[in-house]
């Protein structure tokens, strides 16, 4: 399951990347489709429900000490996520604040981290002989 959540979560970021550039770009420019952020947002909400469904049922055991990354990846993700919210309320019609934008994609960069070093050291990541 945190294959699957880090997959979808994969799918988020391209396009929080271009969204995040089109409201920093300094000039005034032609605001992205309306559908464009609902997707970003149900992907990354997606994302982080398949990653709290697969913390609830437990992570396997690895000796590279990971146990803490899970929850870890998870509330920075959630905190990515009411950011997110709070963007889409801020933003109607109008470019967003850019240091919320900047908070929101630190802690979702910092929990797309987390979880992929999660999926690469946990026991399906690499081993070494």
């Amino acid at each position: 399951m945190l294959t699957l959540s880090f997959a979808i979560l994969c799918a988020a970021v391209p396009i929080g990347a271009g969204l995040a550039a089109a409201a920093l770009r300094g000039a005034p420019a032609k605001p992205p489709p309306r559908l464009l952020p609902l997707v970003h947002g149900l992907l990354g909400a997606a994302g982080l429900a398949v990653l709290i469904a697969a913390l609830h049922h437990g992570l396997p055991r690895t000796g590279m000490g990971t146990s803490g990354f899970g929850p870890v990846a998870a509330v920075l993700l959630g905190l990515a996520f009411v950011l997110g919210l709070a963007l889409g309320a801020l933003g109607r019609g109008r470019r967003p604040p850019g240091p919320l934008v900047g908070v929101h994609a630190s802690l979702a960069i910092a929990g797309f981290v987390v979880l992929l070093a999660l999926i690469a050291l946990g026991p399906s990541g690499p081993t070494v002989n």
